[in-house]
């Protein structure tokens, strides 16, 4: 029997690890980068467990995790540098973080061992629900079954007409990196988060390995001075002085600047074509789980569609995947939008309300639920 086929739109995080989960089961798998090449877009990533499990499930994990920063603490900070809530991270859950570009490199080694075929330079700009991707400046791949890992504004699902909604929030981050020196972190800051408040504007600190430090510097799409690029650094100094050493780093990295997405489908997929990530269920970053729900998905996909014997029980297979997955991305939608609210209360309320919602053992279990899930496809936990 010949193998069934699948393109791929989109060779970022998502695109890569549903190539790799379905390479691994059998399928001929080609995916189209509209990049010259595989290039992460952001700084650094947040991997909690749920994502973990999914990276071993196909085999990236060491490559993707190594010399990864592993924290013990998750803090906020109040506007007066005082800690709000200090959660450790435990409970036989982790949460490392590395740079996008390692994760993706890993990612694209797992295909590339699994025999998947990556084409660049090759912009999708819709499909049918036959399995057709098209191509800017004409021309078409058709396959058993066609995936839309493309993006907020994915032309899969636009084409497929299956956006219900698509919103962009008030707020959005400045994202970086900057080099790591010895005395950046004090003796109370050592293996943890640092989330810090002050205003409408944020200021997440993050190591990502012992030579660099994420940064995410968020506030109101409506703060020009404190989104600019080239950064303000006066600005940024002036709210957090505290950091005032990593901020007169800024620069040394590429910056990229956006507001955030949420977007949520009638469905997933349309007969032999489906849309994975952030095309069918963008959420803000608050919980750190945008990859990790892209990743288990596409896995959680491929271990569904294990029960096609030919491209006519695809559909079907599709449909008992989004069955299966939907609650717990909505979930976490729900909830990261949730988090995100507190940006706009006054400095003391946010204070009480954060660490009243963080002692709270049902709103905490809420918040990381995700990170508690055990994907389809993974070993169940210990």
């Amino acid at each position: 029997m010949s193998k069934l086929t699948a393109i791929v739109a989109g060779g970022g995080i998502g695109g890569l690890a549903t190539a790799a989960a379905l390479a691994q089961r059998g399928w001929a798998v080609t995916v189209y980068e509209r990049q010259d090449e595989l290039r992460a877009v952001g700084a650094g990533i947040y991997i909690w467990e749920n994502g973990l499990r999914v990276l071993e499930a196909l085999g990236a994990f060491d490559e993707a995790t190594a010399d990864a920063f592993h924290g013990t603490h998750f803090e906020q900070r109040d506007n007066s540098g005082d800690i709000i809530e200090s959660a450790p991270i435990g409970g036989g859950n982790r949460l490392l973080t590395v740079p996008r570009s390692q994760l993706l490199a890993a990612l694209a080694n797992v295909c590339r061992r699994a025999d998947v075929k990556v084409v660049t330079s090759t912009e999708v700009t819709g499909a049918n629900a036959r399995g057709e991707l098209f191509f800017a400046g004409g021309g078409s791949a058709v396959a058993d079954l066609a995936v839309g890992v493309d993006g907020v504004w994915s032309k899969v699902r636009e084409t497929l007409g299956l956006e219900r909604s698509h919103e962009q929030t008030v707020e959005g981050a400045l994202r970086t990196m900057v080099a790591a020196a010895p005395g950046d972190f004090g003796p109370n800051d050592l293996g943890k988060y640092i989330e810090c408040w002050n205003g409408a504007r944020r200021f997440l600190v993050t190591p990502v390995n012992e030579q660099q430090t994420y940064l995410a510097l968020t506030c109101p799409d409506t703060d020009l001075r404190a989104s600019a690029i080239p950064v303000d650094k006066a600005v940024w100094r002036d709210s957090f002085p505290q950091w005032i050493h990593l901020i007169d780093r800024i620069g040394e990295f590429p910056i990229n600047w956006g507001v955030y997405s949420v977007t949520r489908c009638s469905a997933w997929s349309a007969g032999r074509t489906a849309i994975v990530g952030d095309a069918a269920h963008a959420q803000t970053p608050n919980l750190g789980q945008g990859g990790g729900m892209a990743m288990q998905n596409g896995l959680a996909m491929a271990v569904r569609l294990e029960s096609a014997k030919d491209r006519r029980d695809i559909p079907d297979a599709l449909e008992a995947w989004e069955a299966g997955e939907r609650e717990i991305v909505e979930h976490c939608q729900r909830w990261a939008t949730l988090y995100g609210e507190v940006t706009h209360l006054p400095d003391d309320v946010r204070t009480r309300v954060i660490r009243g919602a963080m002692s709270d053992p049902w709103v905490a279990g809420q918040i990381f639920r995700a990170a508690n899930h055990a994907p389809l496809g993974t070993s169940p936990p210990n």
